[in-house]
C-alpha cells in the first residue's frame, strides 16, 4: 500500500514505517532519474514500435523536439528496455557475419591479413548470430528470438563465451561447417550443419537460412538508418532489431518460385502491433539506478 499524501504526485512512497522508500514509475529502469516527461518517453517508444527498421537519433531528435545528443541516449535507454535476457532454447541457428564498411584506401599499406600469420584479412568487427527457430507456423504462432553480439574473433574461445550465455545445452545448435562451430556443437544435445563449401545450403530441415536473415536485417537496418554504428554500442543496436524480429507473427503461407523455377511453400509472417508490443517492453527493463550494469554505464558515457 502506498501513501502520496506528502510527497508530490509524482512520487510514491512505501506505506511501511521502517521503509518509506521514495520512487516513482521509472525507479530501478534505464529511465531513472529523468528530466524528461514520461509522455516525451512514451512517444519515442511508439515511434520506435512502429518503424520498420528503428529511426536515427537525429529524425527522433526533430520529432519530440528535443537535441540530437538527448535523442541519441534516449535511444539507447529504450534498446536497454527492450533486452532479453532469457535464454535460447529448442532449435537454435548460429552465424557469423562482419560489421563495418569498406576500408579507407592506403596505398602504402599492405592489404590486411597479409605478411603475418594468423592475422585477420579484414578490419571490420566480427558478429555472433544467434535465431531461436519458431515451434509452430501456424497462424497466429510467434516468432523466435535472435540475438548477436560483437565477439573479439572467429576462434572458439570468442564464440564460446558468446553462446554460453544465450543458449540452452540441451538445445539443437544449427550451424554451417566452421571450425569452430564444430567444435562446440560437442557441447549440445544435438548439433547439425550444412556444408556451405559443397554448395549444400539445406537439408531437409538443417539450414541456417532463418539466421543469415538475421544477419541481412542487421546490415540493412545500419545501411538504411544509422548509417554507421561503433562496435562499442553495436549490441545495443542488436537488442532492438532482435526484438524487432521476434515481434511478428505467423499469418499464413504462400507459394513461390525460386529463381531456377522450382515451386517451394514460404511462410508469411506480419507484425504485432506496437499497442500490443508495449507490455513486452515494460516486462523486458532492466537496470538499476544506483549501480548501473557495465554494458549500461559504458553504452551511455559517450557518442560514436
Amino acid at each position: 500500500m502506498l501513501d502520496a499524501a506528502s510527497v508530490p504526485a509524482s512520487i510514491c512512497r512505501c506505506s511501511n514505517g521502517d521503509c518509506r522508500f521514495q520512487f516513482t514509475v521509472t525507479t530501478h529502469t534505464p529511465l531513472h532519474s529523468t528530466k524528461l516527461p514520461v509522455r516525451v518517453w512514451l512517444k519515442a517508444m511508439w515511434l520506435m514500435l512502429q518503424s520498420d527498421k528503428g529511426l536515427s537519433s537525429v529524425r527522433l531528435a526533430e520529432i519530440l523536439g528535443v537535441s540530437q545528443p538527448t535523442a541519441w541516449r534516449m535511444g539507447h535507454a529504450l534498446r536497454l528496455m527492450v533486452a532479453r535476457e532469457d535464454m535460447l532454447d529448442g532449435t537454435v541457428e548460429i552465424d557469423h557475419f562482419h560489421l563495418g564498411g569498406s576500408p579507407r584506401k592506403r596505398p602504402d599499406d599492405p592489404r590486411p591479413g597479409r605478411g603475418r600469420k594468423g592475422q585477420a584479412n579484414t578490419e571490420k568487427a566480427p558478429v555472433m548470430a544467434m535465431v531461436q527457430r519458431p515451434t509452430d507456423v501456424t497462424p497466429g504462432a510467434p516468432a523466435g528470438d535472435a540475438r548477436a553480439a560483437v565477439v573479439t574473433g572467429l576462434s572458439l574461445r570468442a564464440a564460446e563465451r558468446a553462446i554460453e550465455t544465450q543458449i540452452e545445452t540441451h538445445a539443437h545448435l544449427m550451424s554451417d561447417e566452421a571450425k569452430a562451430f564444430m567444435a562446440i556443437g560437442e557441447s549440445f544435445a544435438k548439433h547439425e550443419t550444412v556444408k556451405h563449401s559443397s554448395n549444400e545450403y539445406v537439408r531437409d530441415t538443417v539450414h541456417v537460412n532463418s539466421v543469415e536473415g538475421f544477419n541481412s536485417r542487421v546490415r540493412r537496418t545500419i545501411a538504411g538508418v544509422f548509417h554507421h554504428i561503433s562496435p562499442q554500442h553495436a549490441d545495443l543496436y542488436f537488442h532492438e532489431i532482435g526484438f524487432r524480429w521476434s515481434q511478428r507473427v505467423v499469418s499464413g503461407s504462400a507459394v513461390r518460385k525460386t529463381r531456377h523455377g522450382r515451386e517451394i511453400m514460404r511462410t508469411l509472417w506480419s507484425r504485432v502491433p506496437p499497442a500490443l508490443q508495449l507490455p513486452t517492453v515494460l516486462s523486458c527493463r532492466h537496470g538499476t539506478p544506483d549501480a548501473p550494469k557495465p554494458r549500461m554505464a559504458a553504452s551511455l558515457s559517450n557518442q560514436p
